[in-house]
């Protein structure tokens, strides 16, 4: 919007100028000439310019019209600017709501995974219990296994012994 009021100054800046320009080579033509003070907005002040009254009245008509048409372009751009920013706000809006949704879809996807990851860690705390069962029931087996043998060793040797001191006592009654 300021860019628009910027135009509309340099443009009354410009109508200014060829009016000077206009009052200046038209001077020494005419002879019903008169001298005024005209003030403008601003700083656009023109002191003793001499004009013809006659002229004035189309230039400021033409001005009217001019200022006319700049302030209905300026009423179409500021109509155009308002649907704009109410575009803009809608596709904020529109995005705001896609990335609400694709953050919801990320986050159902990691809840899914989170869920499978579960599910994979029941089952192998379930393989981890069922082989160390059967760690416990191997070491039993083994603990049973080294328990028979030990008991079959302890046999053995006695029943060394004892043969020993049978084939002794043979040998001392072949004797």
């Amino acid at each position: 919007m300021a860019t628009e009021i910027d135009f509309l100054r340099e443009q009354n800046r410009r109508l200014n100028e060829d009016f000077r320009r206009y009052q200046m080579e038209n001077f020494s033509k005419y002879s019903s000439v008169q001298k005024a003070v005209c003030q403008g907005e601003g700083d656009d002040t023109f002191e003793n310019l001499v004009f013809d009254q006659s002229f004035l009245a189309p230039l400021i008509t033409e001005y009217d019209k001019h200022l006319g048409e700049l302030n209905g372009q300026l009423k179409y751009y500021q109509k155009q600017v308002g649907e704009m920013k109410l575009q803009l706000e809608n596709v904020i809006k529109e995005n705001e709501r896609t990335e609400l949704s694709r953050q919801k879809l990320h986050t159902q996807e990691l809840l899914s995974q989170l869920e499978m990851a579960n599910e994979k860690v029941a089952e192998n705390e379930k393989l981890i219990l069922e082989h160390q069962e059967k760690a416990n029931r191997l070491q039993r087996r083994l603990s049973q296994a080294e328990e028979r043998a030990a008991s079959a060793s302890q046999q053995l040797s006695v029943i060394t012994v004892q043969r020993r001191k049978a084939a002794s006592l043979m040998n001392l009654e072949n004797i």
